[in-house]
């Protein structure tokens, strides 16, 4: 059970696309001095894996049997990072994990990545986790609260294109062990040719007209 309060205001001032290095198409949405940027990934299901432990019991009929066994799921998917600054924050940069989608067979529904703010501790690397007032505030902000159980987890690392998850989600068994750990590399999502053939068409006009000139 968790108790939170939290109090900011954003006014969204503006929306705009910017063109990141040779990889992607990246929207931006600007705040009062706050900006974001965020960047497709696909999941590379030969080294992700994510590790189940029921935490439960089971028994056979001859009554033996003990906890149920760990099962590990390579995994594969999609999702968008998305890096935060908020002026009025500190820390004021973050990164934030949306529109997942987790695809493994025999892992439960409930698993996915999670959504919560995790810090940039460094231009490429960040960690976060669900515990109560974690995330972005203002100096002001008041936050009170309570946590019972194990937190949800996750750190990242960026780099040469890539991206290495890792972090622990609990489950509803978790005073028995139960809940997910979770290892997760995965590739830039490269841009559409269409965009490729749109930027190129804009050069070649560009070029044109200043050749006029």
């Amino acid at each position: 059970m968790k108790f939170i309060s939290v109090m900011s205001v954003r006014y969204i001032t503006m929306v705009s696309i910017l063109f990141a290095g040779m990889h992607d198409a990246t929207a931006s949405t600007a705040t009062a001095g706050d900006y974001l940027t965020s960047q497709n990934y696909i999941i590379d299901a030969a080294n992700s894996t994510v590790t189940y432990n029921p935490g439960t019991l089971s028994f056979d009929s001859s009554g033996a049997g003990g906890f149920s066994p760990s099962v590990t799921h390579n995994v594969s998917g999609t999702f968008t990072l998305n890096f935060n600054h908020f002026s009025w924050s500190n820390p004021s940069d973050w990164a934030q994990i949306s529109n997942a989608v987790i695809i493994a067979n025999g892992l439960p529904a409930e698993f996915n990545l999670p959504r919560f703010y995790s810090e940039l501790t460094t231009p490429i690397q960040f960690s976060g986790s669900d515990t109560p007032c974690a995330g972005p505030k203002t100096a002001d902000t008041y936050c009170s609260g309570f946590q019972n159980g194990p937190s949800s987890t996750l750190s990242g690392q960026i780099q040469d294109g890539k991206i290495t998850l890792s972090g622990y989600q609990p489950n509803a068994t978790y005073y028995w062990g139960g809940g997910y750990t979770y290892s997760i590399v995965a590739t830039v999502v490269p841009a559409p040719a269409a965009f490729w053939l749109f930027a190129s068409a804009l050069g070649f006009f560009g070029i044109l007209k200043r050749t006029k000139r």
